[in-house]
Parts: C-alpha cells; structure tokens; sequence
C-alpha cells in the first residue's frame, strides 16, 4: 500500500463518529486547556503590569546609582561619555526631617538636588511648575497628598526640622521653604518625600543634616551592576553603590512571586493537557477495529501514530491559540470587568492601595513561552495514546 492511499484510508476511517462519551472528554480537555491558557495569559500580564508599576513608581524616586565620593566636573564628564545607558548624572542630597502643620509634625524624607532633570520620572505628575522650585532657592516640592495633610497650597511656607549633630548631642534646626509645586505618583513617596532645591545652603551645611553624593539615573535601572562594573573600570577607588542593596531583595520577591504562580497556573494547563490522554485512548478503544482493518491492509504503524498524534496537535494548537486570543482580550478590558464585578459585589479589588486601576502589560515573549509550554505538554499527552494505537495487536480486534 502507498504511504499517501494509506494516510487517505487512515483518515477516513478513523473519523467515523466515535461514542458519546469520548467525543465529550475530548471536548472537556479542549475547554480545560482553553480556559488554563486564558487564566495564566491574564495573570501572567496583569503582573506583568504591577512590577513594571512598581518599577516606574519606586524604582524612579531612587538613586539607581550612587556615591559619596567627590567626583570632579572632569570625573562626572567621563562618566556621561564612557558609559552606556546613562540618563543623568547630579549631586544630591538625601536627609530625614519632620514636616510642621495642623500641630503635628510628620516624618518625611527630604530629597535636593541642582536641576529638574534628576527629577524628570515627576513631569508629567507634577502639578505647578518644577522649574519653580529649582528657579528659587527657597523652593519645594511635596507630595500631593502630604501637602493636603498640613492644609498646604502653593505660595505657603513649609517648616522642615531636621536633627542636627553638635558634639555628643543632637539639635533640631528649622529650615524654612516655600511650596512651589506638589507632585503624585501614585506610590508612598507621595506621603513623605520633599524635594529641595541643592543650592539652598552650602554643599558642607548640607553635610550636617544628610547624606551628601552623586546620584547616576539610568535608562534602565536592572542593568545596574554593568554599569557599576564599567564605573569602577572608569575610577578606581571610588565606592559605588547600586538600588539593590536596599530594595533588591523587593523586586527579587516580585520575581519569584511571578515564577510560581505561572508554574501553578501551568499546573492547570497541564491537567487539562492530560485530559487529552483520556480522551485520546478512549478514541483508540473506540476505533481499534478500524485500526486493525488498517494494519492487515498493510498501513505502517507510524501512519497509525501520526493520525492520531495529528489529532492531539490539532486539539493543542486550536485550544493554545483561543486560549492566547482570550487571555489578551481579558487583560484588555480587565478593568471593566472588575467595574462589573464592583457593580454587583460593592467591592473594589484595589481598595487600600496605591492603584486606582490594574496595571497590564503584555509581552510577546510571555505569549510565545505559554505557548510552546502549552503545546509541548499537550503533544507529551498526544503522544501516549497514538504510540498505543500503533502498536495494538490487529489479531484480536478482528474477531
């Protein structure tokens, strides 16, 4: 028998209407695999979204890296030249202080710097003029909801104290500021940071009150041990410090956190995935008699395994490829659907936290690995019953 008149009678045999039963497990495994393909796409996006959030909030407000040494014009001009990935490089000034207003004072901490481009992750949640604070220098910025806190609007005064060492013991000292700008973005640093401007006292009266340094943004603040790599290259002695140290263990949590719910989300597909293999020995139960009419006609068994395997793909791919569509779509209008969810429930899943909406961010790379995975463990599954069928002994079946 030909290889094509064998596939041709393969076929048309083994698509007689199978049982009812196996018709319905086969349907149970596509839709199973479907929906694990839609929860895992959703929420593979949706963290996606909340740790890109968290970067663009956090992330931003932090030196990406800095130091205490003193760098010279010439040091900070090598640096912007030599190294890749630089957005700005600037003095800064990092203290801690206690804002006065409505008869309390509130702990805050107090960030200078010589230019708004230190700044620039505030442009487009600064309301005001940033430009104003570094134009006087007795300028501040604050955070939206902290100026709504001690009843402050632009033009008012706003008392800082902050400690002081003299000898052995700390002082507090007053530091008098007009507010020229508030800014939101949506994260803590809302409710306790204040922006100064650098040149409101000398660098050394800063040095009393706060950690004194250069602080270099980056493009991209993950690729920060490169970049302090080729620093340290650049200017040797110097003492560079990275983001990491002080929020690395966050965004390293965030990343497992998203590792093992796709891991259990794929858990899911992968339950579904061996519904297949049920449905798929069934149908050989169901069709062994068409099988062994095959066999004795002279079909190879790898014909026999391939029909069978094809089908398996076919299940795969058609449930991957709905899953994906609908996972995206579902990320897409995420937000609706919880509006809808609000509507009937009168409860908010953001409710006590920094977001307003659920962030979503779609990956193709994401896409692509659920989709392989996917498919792989479907064809894991496929191929189990399309071996059996191929080696069923056609003797008994006959009789």
């Amino acid at each position: 028998m030909s290889r094509s008149l064998a596939v041709e009678l393969s076929g048309r045999l083994l698509s007689h209407r199978s049982n009812g039963f196996a018709r319905f497990v086969t349907w149970v495994s596509f839709l199973g695999l479907t929906a694990g393909v839609t929860i895992l796409t959703l929420v593979v996006t949706v963290m996606n979204g909340f740790d890109s959030e968290l970067k663009n909030r956090l992330l931003n407000t932090l030196p990406h890296v800095s130091t205490q040494s003193q760098l010279s014009a010439q040091d900070i001009e090598l640096i912007r030249r030599d190294v890749a990935g630089i957005r700005t490089v600037s003095r800064y000034v990092r203290a801690v202080a206690g804002i006065v207003g409505q008869g309390r004072i509130l702990p805050v901490s107090v960030f200078a710097a010589r230019d708004e481009t230190a700044l620039s992750y505030l442009d487009e949640r600064v309301y005001g003029d940033l430009g104003d604070v570094f134009d006087d220098p007795h300028g501040v910025a604050v955070g939206l909801p902290l100026a709504r806190a001690n009843d402050l609007s632009i033009g008012d005064q706003v008392s800082l104290i902050v400690p002081v060492a003299s000898g052995e013991t700390i002082r507090p000292r007053t530091i008098r500021f007009v507010l020229r700008a508030t800014f939101s973005l949506g994260a803590e640093p809302d409710y306790n940071l204040v922006v100064a401007n650098f040149d409101r006292f000398p660098e050394a009266r800063w040095r009393e009150v706060g950690e004194v340094g250069t602080q270099i943004q980056l493009v991209d603040p993950l690729h920060s041990g490169r970049v302090i790599s080729r620093l340290e290259k650049l200017l040797p002695g110097v003492a560079f410090t990275s983001w990491t140290e002080s929020f690395g263990e966050l965004f390293q949590a965030v990343r497992l956190e998203k590792t093992m719910m796709f891991v259990l989300l794929l858990l899911v597909v992968a339950i579904a995935s061996f519904n297949i293999v049920a449905g798929q020995s069934m149908l050989v139960s169901d069709k062994r008699r068409n099988i062994a009419i095959l066999r004795t006609m002279g079909c190879r068994q790898s014909t026999i395994r391939n029909v069978f395997l094809l089908q398996g793909i076919g299940i795969s791919s058609v449930g991957t490829t709905l899953g994906l569509v609908l996972g995206v779509i579902a990320s897409a209008n995420v937000n609706q659907i919880l509006a809808l969810g609000e509507q009937l429930t009168g409860m908010h899943l953001l409710d006590g936290s920094f977001f307003v909406e659920v962030p979503v961010k779609v990956l193709f790379s994401d896409l692509v690995l659920i989709a392989v995975m996917s498919i792989s463990l479907c064809l894991l599954a496929s191929w189990i019953p399309a071996r059996r069928a191929s080696q069923m002994d056609p003797v008994p079946s006959l009789h």
